[in-house]
C-alpha cells in the first residue's frame, strides 16, 4: 500500500536533484573546505561516531576541523555554538553528544551555509565537517562521504522502505563506507566498545558486563545491533526499546527503575544517556562507550588534506 507513496517521493527527490545537477537551484560555497558525512538511509548507519572518529583523526594530523550539524529536534533557532552544558532539548541529542566527545567545536544550524560561515568566522577552521549533510545540496561540498549499513540496491524509498534517496545517488559520493557488516570489501567501519560510563562521567571496564543481567534501554533507529553488542560482551540482555531520539520522561525513568530490581544494570547508548537527567540512576545506569574503527580512514584523511592545501587554507594556530 505504501509503494505509490514511495513512487511519489522518488519523483520529488529526482526532480530536486535534477534541479541542482542542472544548476537551476543555487549552490552556496562557504569560504572554507566542506566535507559532508551522510547517508541515504533513514538513520542507524553510524554517522555520529564516524564524524567523531574523522574529527579526531584530523586533529592528530594537525588540522583544525569544526563540526556543523543540523541539531535535529533542537528547539533553539538559528546558529548556536554547542557546548557540553547545553540541554539536548535545545540543540538535539546528536549535537550534544558531538560537543561532549569529538574534541572540536560544534555548531548547530539548520541552515548549513550559515553554520559553515559562522564556523569560519568564529573558529577559523581549515575544514568544516558537515554532519548528516548528503541531502543538503544547497551548501557546496568539496567531498562527500556516505555511510551504508545494508545492501541499499535491494531497498525501497520512504515510506515503503528505509531509503531517503535511490541507491544510484551514491555516485555523488567520493567515498562510500560500509558499516554494520554491509560489505566485506571496500572501505568498512565497525563500532568497537571501549568501556562504560555513568551519568556523571565515571568510567568502568567492559568486564563489568560479563555474566551480568542487563536491561538494554535504547532510543535509537536500529536497537538490535546494540543488543547484539552487549550479548557479545557476555551480558544476559533483555531489550527495552523506545522510539528513535526518544526524550525520556520521569514516567519512563520510573518504568525502567521498576524493572531494574530484576537486573544488575541498565545499559544505554551514549546518545541515549545525553537525554537523561545527570542525577538518574547512579552507578547502575551505564552507557556503552564506543569508537568507530575505519579501514580506509588513511585514504579519506589524505584526500581531505589535499583539498585543504589546494584551497589554500593555512593551518590555524
Amino acid at each position: 500500500m505504501l509503494r505509490p507513496l514511495a513512487w511519489l517521493y522518488a519523483g520529488v527527490v529526482k526532480a530536486r536533484n535534477g534541479l541542482y545537477d542542472r544548476g537551476a537551484l543555487t549552490v552556496m560555497k562557504a569560504g572554507v573546505p566542506v566535507v559532508s558525512v551522510g547517508n541515504i538511509e533513514a538513520g542507524g548507519t553510524g554517522k555520529t561516531p564516524f564524524t567523531i572518529a574523522l574529527a579526531r583523526d584530523l586533529v592528530k594530523r594537525g588540522r583544525h576541523p569544526v563540526i556543523v550539524t543540523r541539531g535535529y529536534r533542537g528547539r533553539l533557532a538559528g546558529v548556536v555554538e554547542v557546548t557540553h552544558k547545553h540541554d539536548f532539548r535545545d540543540v538535539g541529542d546528536e549535537a550534544l553528544l558531538l560537543a561532549r566527545t569529538a574534541g572540536v567545536p560544534v555548531v548547530k544550524s539548520p541552515d548549513r551555509f550559515a553554520g559553515a560561515e559562522f564556523a569560519r568566522r568564529v573558529f577559523k577552521p581549515d575544514v568544516v565537517l558537515l554532519d548528516d549533510g548528503f541531502q543538503h545540496r544547497r551548501l557546496y561540498r568539496d567531498l562527500d562521504i556516505v555511510l551504508v549499513s545494508r545492501d541499499v540496491s535491494k531497498q525501497h524509498l520512504l515510506p515503503a522502505g528505509p531509503l531517503r534517496e535511490p541507491a544510484g545517488s551514491l555516485k555523488r559520493a567520493r567515498f562510500v563506507v560500509h558499516t554494520k557488516g554491509a560489505a566485506k570489501t571496500g572501505i568498512t567501519a565497525v563500532l568497537r566498545p571501549v568501556g562504560l560510563v555513568d551519568s556523571v562521567g565515571r568510567e568502568y571496564a567492559l568486564s563489568l558486563l560479563e555474566g551480568s543481567s542487563v536491561l538494554a534501554v535504547s532510543g535509537i533507529a536500529r536497537p538490535e545491533y546494540f543488543t547484539m553488542t552487549l550479548e557479545r560482551l557476555g551480558a544476559r540482555v533483555v531489550p527495552m526499546p523506545f522510539g528513535d531520539h526518544h526524550a525520556f520522561t520521569p514516567r519512563d525513568v520510573r518504568k525502567i527503575e521498576a524493572r531494574l530490581e530484576k537486573f544488575d544494570f541498565v545499559v544505554l547508548t551514549e546518545k541515549d544517556m545525553v537525554r537523561l537527567d545527570p542525577a538518574t540512576g547512579g552507578g547502575r545506569w551505564l552507557a556503552l562507550k564506543v569508537v568507530m574503527q575505519v579501514d580506509g580512514m588513511e585514504n579519506i584523511a589524505r584526500e581531505i588534506e589535499a583539498i585543504v592545501k589546494q584551497r589554500g587554507i593555512p593551518r590555524q594556530g
